[in-house]
């Protein structure tokens, strides 16, 4: 999330305000879907990463997390994590699809931070409905677009399936779940694509890189000014949304 910063000197410096900028985007999630009431129980982190917002879910609010991730080497990644923080035994990586997660009705809450761009939306709404318990959370933080124009690019740079936010209220409702809350992130979140961008010029103005590497750092350059101007028009919208799970016999 932006925030006032000084100009960075430094790679090191940019990619820690990038950290904190993610950092910031956390905190600012877990205010909004009032983590200290909804994220204290059996919880459930789709596309957990590295595990970073499952360990902070389980230190700070006391949840007991399923980090869930389909990249097998990320697993020993978050388990070293996990062991080097005094809530280790509250998260639990596990292995698996998105759609596939067994157990039935064993989820407090389920959290999705920028993993269900690449999601089946409908297919993951209706196994969520088999997984969340009745009067259940499942919050959201992502990006949207109802411009076609862009979804195919976007998907194709990031191997996404970007949606829209009207697509979201529509397959979560035939799955038994309602928007409860909906924050606009857009303008509070666009300079971390300037940022980006800045690290990606900084790498191949101070570092030594093979031709491989340099090419990969000009698209990425060049798709993170697209992208940036897309979040500064309006084209694109960044948005954290908070669902409940309706209690339908």
């Amino acid at each position: 999330m932006d925030s006032e910063t000084k100009p960075a000197s430094s790679v090191e410096e940019i990619r820690l305000q990038l950290v904190h900028s993610q950092e910031r985007l956390l905190q600012e999630a877990a205010r909004f879907w009032e983590a200290d009431k909804n994220l204290t129980g059996d919880v459930l982190d789709v596309g957990c990463g590295l595990g970073g917002a499952s360990i902070y879910f389980a230190q700070v609010y006391g949840a007991n997390v399923h980090a869930l991730t389909n990249v097998p080497g990320h697993i020993p990644i978050i388990a070293k994590f996990v062991k080097q923080v005094e809530s280790a035994d509250r998260v639990k990586p596990i292995l698996g699809d998105a759609c596939s997660v067994p157990g039935e009705k064993v989820y407090d809450a389920a959290v999705a931070i920028e993993s269900s761009c690449y999601l089946d939306r409908s297919a993951w709404f209706q196994h969520l409905d088999k997984r969340v318990r009745k009067g259940g959370r499942v919050f959201i933080v992502d990006c949207f677009t109802e411009n076609d124009e862009i979804r195919e690019p976007f998907d194709a740079y990031w191997l996404t399936r970007i949606g829209a936010l009207p697509e979201y209220i529509s397959s979560s409702s035939l799955a038994n779940f309602r928007i409860e809350g909906l924050k606009d992130l857009t303008s509070e979140t666009a300079t971390f694509w300037r940022l980006s961008t800045d690290y990606s010029k900084l790498i191949l103005e101070t570092h030594t890189t093979s031709q491989r590497e340099s090419v990969r750092l000009q698209r990425s350059i060049r798709w993170q000014t697209q992208l940036a101007n897309m979040w500064y028009s309006g084209m694109l919208q960044c948005a954290l949304l908070s669902l409940t799970h309706l209690d339908i016999k």
